[in-house]
């Protein structure tokens, strides 16, 4: 009786941990699937300790709440890994033109179109500046509630 209850503690342990992956799983979209949504920042590197990534991502963290409000979302590309979206390392540096050993920030607007690219950090100012100019955003600025 005791294997049984054992038995029956895995399995719904299992159960648990596969849903749970799955639900983390179905949370990452791919690109294609925020347009019309969202707002990407891309940043390609090559390697995790980047200085040029490192400084993007903490541009990203300190600006956390201006990200929300223009509902941009953040995805890495380091080296094969993507961190963010479900689409493979080499097909976002083919679409962007972002050759593997480089270092380079993509902003996509909502339409799926690049609104701009850089191959060192965005400033804050220059990337939110460069959103706010944006007609979607403009019009989303005026529907807001204040």
């Amino acid at each position: 009786m005791t294997s049984r209850l054992v038995a029956a503690a895995i399995a719904g342990a299992l159960s648990v941990a596969g849903a749970s992956v799955a639900a983390a799983t179905a949370t990452v979209s791919s690109t294609d699937a925020y347009r019309w949504e969202k707002r990407l920042l891309i940043v390609f590197a090559d390697t995790a300790d980047s200085a040029a990534l490192l400084q993007q991502r903490q541009m990203a963290e300190r600006e956390s709440a201006d990200f929300a409000d223009r509902d941009l979302v953040l995805i890495d590309v380091i080296g094969d890994y993507v961190r963010g979206a479900s689409d493979l390392a080499a097909t976002l540096r083919r679409r962007y033109d972002a050759p593997a050993g480089t270092f380079s920030v993509v902003l996509v607007g909502k339409d799926g179109g690049v609104k701009l690219q850089s191959n060192e950090p965005i400033e804050a100012r220059r990337l939110f500046e460069t959103i706010d100019a944006m007609p979607m955003r403009r019009n989303e600025a005026r529907r807001a509630p204040k």
